[in-house]
């Protein structure tokens, strides 16, 4: 009889101690709700980041998307990624996600953008398939039209360089896509497939031509840009480490009629644009792909 009784207090105090972890979540999530003090919301936001609870996430969830501090959006886009998991009630999860996908695009905090944007490639795996875009690319690196400054290339060399430039990135960073499956994406879309985006495009930055006789020398040079990129509604972001412009030059003989100019042009220009794109972009868009 003893053992039974001591085995009834034992189940009395789990008992307890179940309640009062459950009453604490209630009650930093009212907090996080309605506490007109930023010091003890922003406590709430902390402790609430900590549990995997259904009612934690849907508060952090709410933080991000009404409250007025940065700081404790910040906190709630830091902590959906970790408190969302494989138990979270399918209503919640996608409360939440839908929350990061606004703040990622939004939000007028810019931290608070980048945040919600990195969460939604942690949390993407939880989201049901038919959600995402079929056959969207881990990392998908837009090539954007080339550029012509010089005003003196041939005008079918700019989709030529483009053309070189995708190529190699193809060719070189296979664990990369240089294609979206449809048209290309948006920010929004980027964001729900989890995909991280990078745009690489090249500028013909000038072209010189020096005639001597029956000959003529071209010198040409040819600038490729690298940086994170937002999706069609968005724009290139020039992050410090993460975004560059790789810059080289290359000459060329030809005979100095206009047809052979035009082709000397043509082949300066794609010839620095394949070494520069192999040599230095192809190295650098790894690396900060990995590092992203």
């Amino acid at each position: 009889m003893r053992a039974l009784l001591a085995l009834g207090v034992l189940a009395a105090l789990a008992l307890s101690v179940t309640s009062a972890h459950a009453d604490a979540i209630d009650i930093e999530s009212r907090q996080l709700r309605s506490s007109a003090s930023y010091k003890r919301r922003l406590a709430a936001a902390l402790a609430l980041s900590k549990s995997h609870d259904g009612r934690a996430v849907a508060a952090l969830a709410q933080a991000l998307r009404t409250d007025g501090e940065p700081q404790i959006r910040r906190v709630a886009a830091l902590a959906l990624p970790k408190a969302l998991d494989a138990t979270t009630p399918p209503r919640v999860r996608d409360v939440a996600i839908e929350a990061l996908e606004k703040a990622a695009v939004k939000d007028k905090d810019a931290k608070v953008r980048e945040l919600a944007a990195r969460a939604l490639t942690k949390v993407a795996a939880l989201r049901p398939r038919q959600e995402l875009a079929p056959g969207a690319p881990a990392v998908f690196v837009h090539v954007g039209q080339a550029a012509d400054l010089s005003s003196k290339a041939p005008r079918d060399t700019m989709p030529k360089l483009t053309k070189v430039v995708r190529g190699v990135v193809q060719r070189k960073a296979s664990d990369m896509s240089t294609t979206w499956p449809g048209s290309l994406p948006t920010e929004k879309q980027l964001n729900a497939a989890g995909s991280r985006a990078f745009i690489v495009a090249a500028t013909i930055s000038a072209v010189d031509i020096k005639r001597s006789g029956t000959k003529a020398e071209i010198a040409c040079t040819v600038s490729v840009r690298v940086a994170p990129w937002n999706g069609t509604d968005g724009s290139e972001k020039w992050v410090a480490q993460k975004a560059a412009s790789a810059s080289g030059s290359g000459k060329a003989m030809t005979g100095s009629a206009s047809v052979a100019i035009e082709g000397g042009i043509r082949d300066c220009v794609l010839a620095v644009g394949e070494e520069l794109t192999q040599k230095q972009v192809v190295p650098f868009l790894k690396r900060i792909a990995g590092d992203s």
